[in-house]
């Protein structure tokens, strides 16, 4: 029926329209002649001031005082001009008609084909118009509400992040200030400290050339004694008397001891030099550990449970490093360890707080890190287990993924070797990255509710899981 009605609306239209301006009759006005035409339309034909002109239909003389309005004409434009409205709102894509109404449970607009179906025959009907208009008042509420709120929250929003930037950048210029006077400090000390050893090795060079110098003017005098000795040993009573007292005198000088190259208090300062450098040295590697010990506050030292490892895996004595071994080892099947998979896990497990380790991998595949919950399926394959378990893994393709079911491939450019596993309980985040580049590899969002612990897997004999100290 609707789609009658509107092609009866297409043929009244074009009964309706104006010749001149080709749209519906506004205003018409009839000619002498009998043809119509809208009034503003003539008006541009009969022109300012009006004129005597010809029908633009038939040609006949149209005098400006013999128009007349068409008011019947007028009333079947306005009409055409409705139904075109009507037709242009959309229609039931199942009967065709008019979607006039609107379902309120289902919220939707309906025809009146669709009232009376199965589907909305129980639920309350309205008129589309009215339905219309309330919920644009609804909406209307809505947005205002909205408007306030959005006014309310940016400013705070902008504010908070505001402060943070200023917290970071003025601890990062406070730092900054903090490491160039550490480091002034240190190149004054650094200075100072070396000239004291530069003079003490000018001293002890002036020493070393003054004690040789020595050395050599004793080695001559010797030389000239010994021979006047000689010489003189074998002459006459009188002759040997007569200067015999020289040469003694030249053997005394030369019998004296030499002083000895550094003296007592020289090498007290030496001493004294060497202790203030070696405090120096100690002190510095007590700082710098204290100081990474400070900063390095999140890393944890993690070892390896032994009561956990499945009897296919091989630990070193110090419960550092996982191979996978040669066969099944005969071990106690306690609740603890894992014999589904070649599995082990921390010594220590978190409740709280954010926490690092570090491992390397060797080489080979079929490896993966990363933590799992206490109370993680042990009996079970993997896959059983992948519920609680946010791990790293490197397949037997060499293809890096996130162990999840089902696992997803991640795209890494970079062969790893070093990882860092950080733990941020409270946030629920387990964040993997390359310990050589520090460039993040793969973040878990998780809520935890128990105790998490390291894990590792391992299925190569190629390969090896190592923990960093």
């Amino acid at each position: 029926m609707a789609r009658e009605v509107l092609g009866l609306g297409k043929q009244l239209a074009a009964e309706a329209t104006c010749p001149l301006c080709l749209d519906l009759f506004a205003q018409p006005v009839l000619t002498a002649c009998g043809h119509s035409f809208c009034g503003q339309c003539l008006e541009g034909v009969l022109g300012d001031p009006p004129r005597r002109a010809a029908c633009p239909q038939c040609r006949a003389a149209v005098e400006p005082g013999s128009l007349r309005p068409n008011r019947s004409l007028g009333a079947m434009a306005g009409l055409a001009r409705a139904l075109e409205e009507v037709a242009a709102r959309p229609l039931c894509p199942e009967h065709g008609e008019l979607l006039a109404l609107f379902c309120e449970p289902c919220a939707a607009p309906l025809c009146a084909l669709c009232q009376d179906g199965p589907g909305h025959r129980q639920h309350r009907v309205r008129p589309a118009d009215e339905a219309a208009r309330e919920l644009r008042e609804t909406l209307q509420s809505n947005l205002l509400f909205l408007q306030k709120q959005k006014e309310k929250l940016k400013p705070k929003g902008d504010q908070k992040t505001d402060d943070l930037l200023m917290t970071v950048v003025s601890e990062a210029q406070r730092v900054r200030d903090t490491f160039e006077e550490l480091q002034q400090f240190l190149k004054e000390q650094e200075k100072i400290f070396l000239a004291q050893l530069e003079r003490m090795s000018q001293e002890l060079l002036e020493k070393s050339h003054e004690y040789s110098s020595r050395v050599s003017e004793r080695d001559s005098l010797l030389d000239t004694v010994i021979a006047q000795i000689e010489e003189k040993r074998d002459q006459p009573v009188v002759e040997f008397l007569m200067d015999v007292g020289k040469i003694l005198s030249s053997c005394e000088a030369a019998k004296a001891p030499i002083p000895e190259p550094v003296s007592p208090e020289l090498q007290r300062s030496v001493e004294s030099l060497s202790e203030m450098s070696q405090l120096i040295v100690d002190m510095v590697a007590k700082f710098k550990v204290n100081l990474q010990k400070q900063i390095d506050s999140e890393k944890e030292t993690v070892m390896l449970d032994p009561e956990t490892a499945s009897p296919h895996l091989t630990l070193s004595e110090d419960y550092k490093t996982i191979r996978l071994g040669g066969g099944k080892q005969n071990l106690p099947d306690t609740s603890k360890r894992f014999t589904g998979s070649p599995s082990v896990l921390g010594s220590r497990g978190f409740t709280s707080g954010r926490h690092y380790w570090e491992l390397e991998v060797g080489k080979g595949n079929s490896w993966a890190v990363g933590v799992a919950l206490e109370s993680v399926q042990r009996k079970e394959s993997l896959s059983l287990a992948m519920g609680k378990i946010w791990a790293l893994r490197l397949d037997w393709d060499d293809q890096y993924r996130a162990l999840r079911m089902p696992p997803v491939l991640l795209e890494v450019r970079e062969e790893l070797h070093r990882i860092r596993v950080h733990l941020d309980y409270e946030a629920g985040r387990v964040t993997f990255y390359n310990a050589e580049s520090m460039t993040q590899i793969l973040q878990f969002e998780a809520t935890f509710t128990e105790k998490v612990f390291p894990y590792f897997w391992l299925w190569s004999r190629e390969t090896h899981i190592q923990l960093c100290d």
